[in-house]
């Protein structure tokens, strides 16, 4: 059945809907009464954001990267940028569905293609010409953003060692806490000791196009090439951020393999070549415990069944993480 809302949303776009699928929340695959598939989603960004996303995309696809998920304003579905629901609200963007497998992170040979997709990807990012206004902007915020994280683990640990041992969460940060705060003071000494002022003052005059969310969920791998999907995190950024995020989510669950990060840095370098600062920067965000700050970000402000469920995370969190040290040193001798 077709909601209302759905079915309005689509008519702003010029779409006749005959099926529609509820994929998540927000998040619609369409097909129209002329066979072809449609991708509505929700985007609870400003719209000054959603038009910057457009013309960086447009404006890579002209670069020759067209392998992505994004209207054509040449289309009658893709003239508009964005639908709004009849009583306000946030804005809903329109975008072809691709039809195509999603990539398995244990095989080396998928994880390969979309590291070069990927390369392929910053490749246009650095060749066109990007605007900055409306734009995600994180070049050189990196020390500012992991230091205030760190302060944030060391107000919880602290806390938890004074509450004795009044909660699961208590007692998880007793014995865990120090080494929570070993691997952020790790990752802070290995940025200052990098390279970053320099690459990130280079990419500001070069351009530095990151997907933000670059694992291999936000890959489709069809018979005509890899896509890429989901552009809400579209950023400025070093490419460094965007391989990080497809090791780590390549590796997670998975008992942190050091064959998948190869794949993901083989893949990428048949493309374009990486430098050793680039994989000193992929180091700081792996050891860092950022998944282990986002839970805690949220703790105070949860509910008791919410609370019950970040301590259960946070424990396995630290369980999946516990091999990551030697996975790093297994990735720097690699290097």
């Amino acid at each position: 059945m077709i909601s209302q809302q759905v079915n309005l949303l689509a008519q702003s776009f010029k779409v006749k809907i005959k099926h529609m699928r509820i994929v998540k929340s927000g998040v619609y695959r369409l097909i129209s009464t002329d066979g072809k598939q449609h991708c509505l989603k929700k985007m609870s960004y400003t719209l000054r954001r959603l038009r910057w996303m457009d013309q960086v995309l447009r404006r890579i696809r002209r670069q020759g990267f067209t392998n992505i998920a994004w209207r054509n304003p040449f289309e009658q579905s893709g003239r508009h940028l964005y639908a709004i629901r009849p009583r306000g609200g946030t804005p809903y963007i329109l975008t072809p569905w691709i039809n195509g497998r999603s990539p398995s992170p244990t095989s080396q040979k998928d994880i390969k293609v979309c590291a070069a997709t990927l390369a392929r990807f910053h490749l246009a990012g650095r060749k066109a010409l990007l605007p900055r206004s409306g734009a995600l902007n994180m070049l050189r915020k990196w020390p500012s953003l992991l230091q205030a994280r760190e302060a944030l683990l060391k107000k919880q640990i602290n806390k938890a060692k004074r509450n004795g041992h009044g909660s699961p969460m208590d007692r998880l940060l007793q014995l865990h806490g120090d080494s929570l705060l070993q691997r952020s003071q790790e990752a802070l000494r290995i940025l200052r000791r990098s390279n970053y002022k320099a690459m990130c003052k280079e990419a500001v005059d070069s351009g530095a196009l990151c997907h933000g969310d670059s694992g291999p969920k936000n890959f489709v791998l069809t018979p005509s090439g890899t896509y890429m999907i989901d552009f809400e995190t579209l950023r400025f950024d070093l490419r460094a951020y965007d391989l990080f995020r497809m090791i780590r989510l390549s590796c997670k669950n998975k008992g942190w393999k050091l064959s998948t990060a190869r794949s993901v840095l083989d893949g990428y370098q048949s493309v374009s070549k990486l430098e050793r600062s680039d994989i000193e920067l992929i180091k700081v965000w792996l050891q860092f415990p950022n998944k282990a700050f986002k839970l805690l970000s949220r703790y105070d402000r949860s509910k008791a069944e919410g609370k019950r469920k970040i301590e259960k995370s946070l424990e396995k969190v630290i369980a999946d993480e516990r091999h990551i040290i030697s996975f790093l040193h297994k990735l720097s001798q690699y290097v």
